[in-house]
């Protein structure tokens, strides 16, 4: 019997080759569809004109924000935005006009906020920005503000120019609720006070975060008068060596406020940057200090060291140098004798700055110095670049001096700062020295110079000169007993 033959082979290779081309093709079409689909997610979680997230993507990101901060212990905020006089605008618009100017504000929104923040667009004049690492209660409050700021120049629109306001609401998880859903709603309804207000402003949910912000508020308009209205002080806290002998003194401001008392300078030091009122109230803490200086240089048997705190603000202010070298000549003070203190953490986030107007101050004989070191977290080759004399420890390694503990000690941490500065030939002055054993401490470390409550408190005018007055009479009385045990010999 003949075997049968292959003649049916090359149908079933076509049907096969078919099949494979089918099977192809389909895979190709469930990829396009699963892309298609992919994009229809992503477009119902967007706002169509802007591209900004919408409500879902919001609430759904607010959700994994509240579910970190629970792990981690910090806080989120939500600021609930909504534009002031929606309707009477949007009657004067032509579609195009409408949508080039919710393009302009979103990004002018956009504009003060960090990286990893989210702002949403949730309708046309409602929108919401989600902060979800928040470290500081106030911080919803500055940025709020900043979002109304951002909003202060006119939009233009061809030859027009349009004005637009918002009225802000902000609410905290976990104060004001531990889901998106409740956080979005309270901020909300604290837009709504905002509105009631007239706009142009923010309220927050929390009674006790909006006293804060209503503290604040009432502190930003009074700061501007303050320096006028004769409220602002200055206390002097003496820089001493190991005996007590007052070598130099720190100035500090203060600011007594008629209605809400002493205000800490923790408090409106930051309103005055923010606001650029650090400029003036800078410069009236250097003159008036340095008038002060005139007559106490007379009672010191040594000159004087004056410190002054200046703001990166200042330092960056154009004529800042030429202010400081007015104020010494209209004084007649010599340069030496002022010392300019800056925080390590203005160096660290402003080398250029530090490497131009630091050089100068340093040719005119000025001295700086450099405070609360030891807490930056940055190369410290800044020491050898920036023309520094002094170090300031900072007061959280003096309290910890615990010599007796050496494994929970600060002592080798202050040893090194002592040896460092002086092996690059400069001063060291210890803070917050507040005992007799710091200060004996310290001194068998090697430390010359202290400041802290043990050695004087932050005093007033006539405090200092009377203490002035009582080491100058020292000083006379031990001359005096030396000579008079000489002619005795």
């Amino acid at each position: 019997m003949p075997l049968p033959t292959a003649r049916s082979t090359p149908e079933r290779s076509l049907a096969e080759l078919d099949s494979v081309g089918l099977i192809s093709q389909l895979a190709l079409a469930t990829a396009r569809i699963q892309e298609l689909e992919g994009r229809l997610d992503e477009a119902k979680q967007q706002d169509s004109l802007t591209g900004l997230p919408n409500r879902n993507r919001l609430l759904d990101r607010a959700e994994q924000a509240i579910a970190l901060a629970s792990r981690r212990s910090h806080l989120v905020a939500l600021l609930f935005v909504e534009v002031d006089r929606f309707k009477s605008i949007s009657q004067t618009l032509d579609f195009q006009e409408a949508d080039e100017l919710w393009l302009q504000f979103s990004r002018r929104l956009a504009s003060p906020l960090r990286l990893g923040d989210t702002l949403a667009r949730l309708s046309t004049d409602q929108y919401a920005v989600l902060l979800p690492e928040v470290r500081d209660s106030m911080e919803p409050c500055r940025v709020a503000q900043g979002l109304l700021d951002s909003l202060n120049i006119p939009f233009r629109l061809g030859p027009r120019e349009l004005t637009l306001t918002a009225s802000i609401g902000v609410s905290l998880c976990p104060q004001d609720g531990d889901d998106a859903i409740s956080l979005l709603k309270q901020a909300e309804a604290a837009t709504g006070r905002s509105r009631a207000e007239g706009g142009n402003t923010y309220h927050c949910s929390t009674p006790t975060l909006n006293e804060a912000s209503l503290e604040r508020r009432e502190l930003e308009a009074c700061l501007g008068d303050a320096i006028m209205k004769n409220e602002l002080e200055l206390l002097f806290q003496p820089q001493c060596s190991v005996d007590g002998t007052i070598v130099g003194l720190e100035a500090l401001v203060r600011w007594q406020h008629p209605v809400l008392g002493p205000v800490p300078p923790s408090k409106f030091i930051p309103l005055a940057e923010e606001n650029q009122l650090i400029h003036p109230i800078g410069e009236w803490v250097l003159r008036n200090a340095c008038r002060k200086m005139v007559s106490w240089q007379a009672l010191s048997p040594r000159p004087l060291r004056l410190a002054v705190n200046v703001s990166p603000l200042q330092i960056a202010q154009p004529h800042w140098v030429d202010t400081v070298a007015n104020t010494l000549h209209e004084f007649r003070i010599s340069p030496r004798c002022l010392e300019i203190e800056i925080t390590e953490g203005t160096l660290l986030r402003n080398a250029k700055l530090s490497n131009t107007a630091l050089h100068v101050i340093k040719a005119m004989g000025i001295r700086i110095a450099i405070d609360d070191f030891g807490t930056g977290y940055s190369s410290l080759n800044y020491l050898q670049r920036l023309p520094i004399d002094t170090l300031k420890i900072d007061l959280s390694f003096v309290s910890g001096l615990h010599p007796e503990h050496p494994d929970i000690s600060s002592v080798p941490i202050v040893q090194t700062i002592l040896d460092l500065g002086h092996n690059l030939h400069m001063e060291v002055v210890a803070e917050g020295v507040e005992t007799s054993m710091q200060r004996d401490t310290l001194s068998r470390m090697g430390c010359r110079l202290f400041q802290g409550y043990y050695m004087g408190a932050p005093m007033t005018v006539q405090e200092i000169e009377e203490r002035l007055e009582a080491q100058q009479i020292r000083a006379f009385n031990t001359l005096l007993s030396t000579g008079l045990s000489d002619q005795a010999v």
